[in-house]
């Protein structure tokens, strides 16, 4: 017991963390990926990156041994894994982006974890949590022709970050994977969508986790969403190290960002719809597109608004619209957001904000 207690406060501690489930589901879930061997060797990793002699040499192993361990661990997606020039480096991810995303390749004999996953989320105030500062992930426009009245920034630009990267990998979609396992769902939507970049592509490509795709077949991938009526995703930063092709009846982080109010719903996107009733034919298009129905339709006046506020700037409403009448148009300057530069500075913040001001989302 005191093993897993252990290593559930260890996992509380990266980036917005692991809070408590109130019926237990945490341990349930935590017990389903981690057996014991791993639980301790994830106790002996110190905090940031190590290579197998570092990690040796703090505990006692030979770095033969240290790297066996790491890697065993690296294979099952607990822990990350990178190829440094001092040699591989190993690092532990948090709950989410981390080695809950990363358990997606397990075979699927046994979906009990995929349960445990939702009953911990519905369980605990892992939602709330999330929502405080910064979000997970950020919605950009599908095209940056979309966007009318300003140069798009580039971390807001989807070519530009595809360009950015020169390894691509896709996997399936976590969020997607518990949905439509559980009993009557509607989602329909294709499981391999997740698309990691460079050092994650290769940890995905190396461990089973993904398959190996060109920059091409992830702009493809990103593009048929947009007929498919899923939004385009990309990791919180500048860098973008991750996209997903997220749908309204399957995103598991837009379900909490929904659920659950707080600050990081204002910054989840740069852009929003606006509608010129001077071109506008009130043909309903834009209301059928809007998956999150933030577009709505009077059945009297058969006029279309756009709720601004929680408009998350993805354009599907922009590419449908046979009059051209609705346009994406960037917040006023004082409202933008900039990302942190690397997926890691963003981890930083949320645990920064875990140690100060999580007290309460325990």
């Amino acid at each position: 017991m005191s093993l897993y207690s252990d290593l559930l406060k260890r996992i509380d501690e990266l980036s917005f963390g692991f809070p408590k489930s109130y019926v237990g589901a945490d341990r349930i879930l935590i017990k389903k990926i981690f057996n014991e061997e791993n639980a301790k060797d994830f106790l002996l990793m110190s905090k940031g990156y190590q290579t197998a002699k570092e990690f040796g040499d703090k505990n006692g192993f030979t770095e033969e041994i240290a790297k066996e361990k790491l890697d065993r661990m690296a294979n099952r997606g607990l822990i990350f894994r990178r190829h440094r020039e001092r040699g591989d480096e190993y690092g532990q991810h948090p709950f989410v982006m981390g080695f809950l995303e990363w358990q997606s390749s397990r075979p699927q004999k046994d979906n009990s974890w995929l349960y445990a996953t939702c009953a911990y989320m519905i369980t605990s105030k892992f939602g709330q949590r999330m929502n405080q500062t910064m979000p997970f992930y950020r919605t950009i426009p599908h095209h940056k022709e979309f966007v009318e009245g300003t140069i798009i920034q580039p971390y807001d630009d989807l070519e530009a970050l595809l360009n950015k990267h020169k390894r691509f990998a896709v996997g399936l979609c976590m969020c997607r994977l518990m949905s439509q396992n559980l009993p009557g769902s509607k989602c329909h939507h294709p499981l391999e969508t997740c698309i990691e970049t460079d050092d994650y592509a290769t940890f995905f490509i190396e461990t089973g986790i993904g398959r190996e795709i060109t920059k091409e077949e992830a702009f493809a991938i990103l593009r048929e969403g947009e007929e498919d009526g899923r939004i385009v995703q990309v990791t919180n930063s500048q860098e973008g190290e991750n996209f997903c092709s997220c749908c309204a009846c399957g995103c598991g982080m837009m379900n909490l960002k929904i659920r659950y109010a707080g600050p990081s719903a204002d910054l989840w996107s740069n852009y929003y719809s606006v509608i010129d009733y001077d071109k506008c034919i009130s043909c309903g298009k834009c209301v059928q597109r809007c998956v999150f129905k933030y577009i709505k339709q009077d059945k009297k006046t058969k006029k279309v608004t756009v709720d601004q506020k929680s408009c998350l700037g993805c354009g599907l409403c922009v590419s449908k619209c046979p009059t051209k009448a609705i346009r994406l148009v960037q917040k006023s300057e004082d409202k933008l957001y900039v990302p942190p530069v690397t997926y890691d500075d963003a981890v930083e913040i949320w645990e920064a904000k875990t140690k100060k001001d999580y007290n309460k989302f325990k």
